[in-house]
């Protein structure tokens, strides 16, 4: 496209989106997405072509949190852009930076309810950082740039832009700038309140979120954990931000966290949070009884059991912080040793197969089989695991896990995913069969939502609308959208399926449906 003459409105947003990093989209065109998509074929953005919108969300979250730049979904008006609002509460919820860019009805028939007319910005506005409509072909560089900056910029999460049919068509003039990107440093008085404490401390312990982990700050981390004799636990959506095979990493915390993580979260005398929103899924409903200093870039984020509150980037802060604290070279404080770890069970044997590839990104769904996976799971590398922690939608791991292998052709990536999540996402094979996207499924078969289930008849003593009467065959169903597939027997047929696959490829691993997981009592309470 050449800058600034002879464009419309739809080939300036494509071109913007593409200098500031789209590589693929995710999407379904529609009658009022038609420019748009035309002018997709003039760039150097690949299109793939998904069998829903919701599901092109999940995969330009997937997209995201594998590469550490941004997603990009595209739908038509009306019911596209609704399904693709459905999706995009999962990156809201977890802080992923995706651009959902949909076709609207044109100017003089919007908020007249005709035909796909509906109010985009009130649908989206709840579930991105921000919704614009362009209603002034003039202002589409600047609008998409602000988009853009938005998404990227602080705590980073998604956010929409509405194309109008008319106004996809009209003139419109490229801008060649890129919006610059500022990163939140720490306040130095923080950095001296925060040194203050670690001086009087005796057994800090270091707790990483999602924050820590999409700064990719982990070996500022390790040198900080290092340098004051800290251990590191982690959330469950901070898993990754540190090796979970460093020796001064402990695991996760919280209701599905590992007993020495958790007795350290225990016995600490000062507790430093790093991009962690401490809530009841990771403390338990517990406040510490310690000093808890709490570091985040978004202030909502803040915690009322936080007693220091530092407003930074956890990459600036660990950055400040570091030169300050080299000379300590403390001694590692111990909660004691490490259980050890249950083995016990079908599904856990499987899961362990499965969490044997190191060096695979791990996309997990929603159910008993999350449990199974996340404690076999140790994440050793960087955005090595995708989970949809905040919103638990299920569906969520097969796009998800799609988009992480475009956006990273050379990395294994495994979908772990229930039958029930498998079923609301089976149509998505025939977008990886016909893009050659190579996924490995792993579908947990216990032929009802296992959790669910298992969460009634603890409850109720009795269950309604959680079994499958008569599901599909799983290995023919994934045949007939051209994946191969097998039903494993052990184990072992995992390890060798997933090691010899060269293309999409669906597992099968029955569990008995009795097999369940720990429920915590405390959430029980709240049913």
């Amino acid at each position: 496209m050449g800058l600034g003459r002879g464009l419309n409105t739809s080939q300036v947003v494509v071109s913007a989106l593409e200098r500031f990093g789209a590589r693929a989209a995710f999407g379904m065109p529609g009658m009022w997405s038609l420019p748009l998509y035309d002018a997709l074929l003039e760039s150097g953005i690949r299109h793939i072509l998904v069998r829903h919108e919701q599901n092109a969300a999940y995969a330009a979250d997937g997209y995201a949190r594998a590469s550490g730049g941004f997603g990009l979904c595209i739908a038509t008006a009306g019911p596209g852009a609704v399904n693709a609002a459905a999706g995009t509460a999962a990156p809201y919820k977890d802080h992923s930076p995706v651009m959902v860019v949909t076709g609207h009805v044109p100017r003089d028939e919007i908020g007249r309810g005709w035909v796909e007319d509906i109010d985009l910005q009130a649908i989206f506005r709840p579930v991105t950082k921000s919704s614009v409509l362009i209603g002034d072909p003039a202002a589409a560089h600047d609008l998409v740039a602000e988009a853009y900056r938005t998404a990227m910029e602080g705590c980073p999460g998604p956010v929409h832009i509405a194309l109008p049919g008319d106004v996809q068509r009209m003139p419109s003039s490229e801008k060649g700038y890129l919006p610059t990107i500022s990163r939140c440093e720490p306040d130095p008085a923080d950095i001296s309140s925060v040194l203050d404490e670690i001086s009087r401390s005796r057994a800090p312990l270091i707790l990483v979120g999602r924050g820590a982990a999409l700064s990719g700050c982990g070996e500022g981390i390790l040198a900080l954990s290092s340098a004051i004799g800290a251990p590191v636990v982690s959330s469950y959506m901070g898993r990754g931000a540190v090796p979970e095979d460093a020796p001064q990493a402990l695991g996760p915390v919280g209701r599905r966290g590992i007993e020495v993580a958790n007795r350290a979260l225990d016995r600490c005398d000062l507790l430093i949070s790093l991009g962690c929103r401490l809530t009841n899924m990771t403390i338990v409903g517990q406040k510490p009884r310690c000093p808890v200093i709490q570091v985040d870039i978004e202030p909502r984020n803040f915690s009322p059991i936080a007693t220091s509150r530092v407003r930074s980037d956890v990459g600036a802060f660990v950055d400040a912080l570091l030169p300050r604290v080299k000379y300590l070279s403390r001694q590692f404080w111990s909660p004691g040793e490490a259980a050890p770890a249950d083995t016990d069970g079908v599904a856990k044997g499987y899961a362990k197969a499965i969490a044997g590839f190191r060096d695979a990104i791990f996309a997990v769904d929603i159910g008993q089989h999350t449990v199974w996976a996340m404690q076999a799971i140790r994440v050793t590398h960087p955005r090595g695991i995708i989970f949809s922690g905040n919103l638990s939608a299920m569906g969520f791991s097969i796009p998800a896990a799609m988009g992480a292998k475009v956006a990273l052709p050379n990395k294994r990536v495994i979908a772990v995913v229930g039958d029930g999540g498998f079923q609301m996402a089976a149509p998505e094979l025939s977008t990886m069969r016909e893009n050659g996207i190579a996924v490995a499924v792993c579908v947990f078969n216990n032929g009802t939502l296992g959790l669910i289930r298992q969460l009634q008849e603890s409850v109720y003593g009795r269950t309604i609308g959680v079994d499958y009467a008569s599901p599909p065959d799983y290995v023919r169903l994934a045949e007939a959208h051209g994946v191969g597939a097998i039903r494993a027997r052990s184990p072992q047929d995992v390890v060798d399926a997933i090691a010899g696959a060269d293309g999409p490829l669906v597992i099968e691993i029955p569990v008995p449906r009795g097999e369940g997981i720990p429920l915590s009592r405390s959430r029980l309470s709240e049913k």
